[in-house]
């Protein structure tokens, strides 16, 4: 509706006035200007025709009354000005539109930029649309999110939108999404999509959709519809567009923290597994100059924050010592937890066996048990008797570890090699012995040494371990240690650690 022009207050003050009273003093011919009641204005009153005042459609604001000449020019001047009149009334209602629907905009800014509750969000975003937007019994707002093919209610103003409720999606609802384009349907019964598919939303006229997205996604729309005939506008569509832009950024960085807090949270909870599993392990080494009959230090490094690999050494009866490196089927905490298992299993079962073989044979079975996952772990496991330096050993799949005589000869330890437990229930496992002498060394380690890549993926391997440690000299387990994963570090300097590393060395002492 155009805004109420007075052609009193138009004929009366400032330029335009003086204008008409100039032009009126300047005719021969007396003319006079009436309002809509007929009441004079401004010149006089005659007994000529009168010429009515009207802007295209609207009513006659008055009447120019005079002489045909005059007062047509007359009247086609204050048409001229009423219609500026207009332009101006028309372009400050629409700037004072504007400016409340910006302030509306930046309040709401506002209001979400402090809000973390998604839903309260939403409902705040809602009861902004309410005034931004045309309303009544027949319009219905809501703000649906994706889940699945389905739109869940965030929040709603009307029966078509019950908060917490998923809605079947509409065609045109559909192509928002796909497209993240506003929509402006005001005959949705004539549209091909709302045809091929009327959603929830078989009650509605006409409806208006904006998308809810982010840079990288759409994730939701801000929907308005009704049951009865309307058209919306383009302006209607350019604000719901605004407003589901600031709903869509707020979202989205409430997504975002979120995130951030759970990832902040899952590392917190992985560091603290990591401190758990290499408590585990134990480091109160047995050391030659504190005068145990062996020097015996270990290191271990997950690829992740847990890893599959362990060692472990504890004594058994009759001064003997059990020894095991284990290195379990892929990384991470799924690797941990089955490690965890199989280091408490080797502990318990290593009460009732003596012999190497019959712990693996006893332990696989319980790993086989509702084994879900299929995971598997290789394991070497050997007793040492620490007063005959008689070494029995077995292999689960595991790899050979190096002994490395007194006089810096390096063979692997023989044997078959076994087979990897948690896989194949009822196998047999074989026992080997070794019979170590003063000054000789083992070292065991799993295959995160063997198979560390450098940048161009090349692998240190086995042979180039077996070169390093070929006649060097080392006064304790821990220099041995020290000196091979130097050397695996600077092999692998710039490339990323592709596997746990795990090491152990076991010097003998003096009779």
């Amino acid at each position: 509706m155009n805004p109420e022009i007075k052609l009193k207050r138009l004929c009366q003050r400032g330029n335009a006035a003086k204008l008409i009273q100039r032009f009126i003093a300047d005719r021969k011919h007396p003319l006079g200007v009436l309002d809509g009641n007929g009441a004079l204005l401004l010149g006089e009153n005659n007994d000529a025709d009168r010429y009515p005042i009207a802007l295209a459609d609207d009513a006659v604001l008055g009447w120019v009354q005079g002489e045909p000449d005059d007062a047509v020019l007359l009247t086609a001047f204050i048409v001229y000005m009423a219609q500026k009149e207009l332009e101006s009334k028309l372009l400050a209602q629409e700037t004072l539109s504007k400016y409340k629907e910006l302030t509306l905009l930046y309040e709401l800014g506002e209001k979400i930029a402090a809000c973390m509750d998604i839903d309260e969000l939403a409902r705040l975003a809602l009861d902004e649309a309410r005034l931004l937007l045309p309303s009544g019994p027949d319009f219905q707002l809501g703000i649906l999110l994706t889940e699945q093919d389905q739109l869940a209610v965030c929040a709603g103003l009307g029966e078509l939108f019950p908060v917490g409720e998923a809605l079947q999606m509409d065609g045109i609802t559909r192509q928002v999404l796909a497209s993240g384009n506003t929509e402006i349907v005001n005959h949705v019964r004539q549209d091909p999509r709302y045809q091929a598919c009327a959603g929830s939303f078989s009650e509605v006229q006409a409806m208006l959709c904006a998308p809810l997205k982010t840079r990288d996604k759409t994730f939701g729309v801000l929907n308005v519809v009704s049951r009865s005939a309307v058209d919306f506008s383009a302006a209607e569509a350019k604000v719901l567009n605004l407003l589901a832009s600031q709903v869509a950024v707020a979202i989205g960085r409430v997504h975002l923290i979120r995130e951030r807090v759970a990832q902040e949270r899952l590392q917190e909870s992985l560091q603290l597994s990591r401190n758990i599993q290499m408590g585990m392990l134990p480091t109160a080494f047995p050391r030659l100059n504190q005068g145990q009959p062996i020097d015996l230090y270990a290191y271990m490094l997950p690829a992740r924050e847990v890893g599959g690999d362990f060692y472990d050494f504890f004594p058994l009866q009759g001064n003997t010592l059990l020894i095991v490196i284990g290195d379990v089927s892929d990384k991470g905490v799924p690797a941990a937890l089955f490690m965890v298992m199989v280091k408490t299993l080797v502990r318990a079962i290593a009460k009732q066996h003596t012999e190497p073989h019959q712990i693996l044979a006893a332990l696989n079975p319980e790993l086989c048990r509702d084994n879900d996952a299929s995971m598997f772990v290789t394991l070497f496991l050997a007793i040492l008797d620490l007063d005959t330096r008689k070494l029995a050993y077995s292999f689960g799949g595991h790899n050979p570890p190096l002994y490395l005589s007194r006089y810096g000869i390096v063979s692997m330890l023989p044997g078959d090699s076994g087979t990897a437990l948690g896989i194949i229930d009822g196998i047999g496992f074989s026992s080997q012995t070794l019979q170590l002498n003063p000054g000789d060394s083992l070292l065991l380690y799993t295959d995160g040494i063997s198979e560390a890549m450098d940048v161009d993926y090349q692998a240190y391997g086995e042979q180039r371990l077996c070169e390093l440690v070929t006649g060097l000299a080392h006064d304790s387990a821990q220099e041995l240690v020290e000196t091979v994963i130097a050397d695996v570090n600077s092999f692998t300097t710039g490339a990323e650690q592709s596997d746990d590393i795990t090491l152990m060395a076991v010097l003998i002492g003096p009779a």
